[in-house]
């Protein structure tokens, strides 16, 4: 699994306008897994340095995403429940079209 350097981490964070050492320790662990899932996406199999800036934006939005407070489906008072949408909305996913390949099946 890729380990990204501090010197990675902070151009995610530049991608997002964060400033400070806060939020290192949540980059350093979803970068990895974000880094996957695009691939998973795009059924490619780049290694982290020759990965794609457009990779490398889809990571930090969607890291952005996964910060903020957004999200709520539902809520309730007596005894306290919450639900959260977790899908990525669309335009996060639109970073990551130009680089997915096209699968083809073979019919029979």
């Amino acid at each position: 699994m890729w380990e990204p350097t501090q010197e990675e981490i902070d151009q995610l964070k530049q991608m997002n306008e964060v400033t400070g050492a806060k939020h290192d320790a949540f980059y350093r662990t979803m970068a990895p897994v974000l880094f996957d899932v695009a691939k998973d996406h795009c059924n490619d199999k780049w290694e982290p340095s020759e990965m794609p800036q457009g990779v490398r934006l889809f990571i930090a939005k969607a890291i952005q995403f996964n910060m903020q407070k957004t999200g709520l489906t539902s809520r309730r008072m007596g005894s306290v429940s919450y639900s959260y949408d977790t899908e990525f909305p669309k335009a996060i996913w639109t970073y990551l079209r130009p680089y997915k390949k096209v699968k083809f099946h073979a019919l029979r």
